[in-house]
């Protein structure tokens, strides 16, 4: 059974790695892991887990977003 992701693939953006990152990635492929859902999941913890500090730089007065 796969997992439906609402809104999966509705946004792309082309981001580079260096050629460790790179190895690091042909390892994780050789263990079977999935590469974009890795990627995924490391975004959405880093999000989670930084969103206040985000937040309060967005909000900033005088900031002119």
């Amino acid at each position: 059974m796969t997992k439906v992701i609402e809104y999966q693939y509705t946004y792309k953006k082309k981001i580079g790695f260096t050629q460790q990152q790179r190895k690091t990635f042909e390892t994780l492929k050789e263990h079977k892991v999935n590469i974009n859902q890795f990627i995924r999941q490391a975004v959405k913890e880093k999000l989670k887990r930084d969103w206040k500090q985000v937040k309060e730089l967005h909000n900033y007065d005088g900031c002119p977003w």
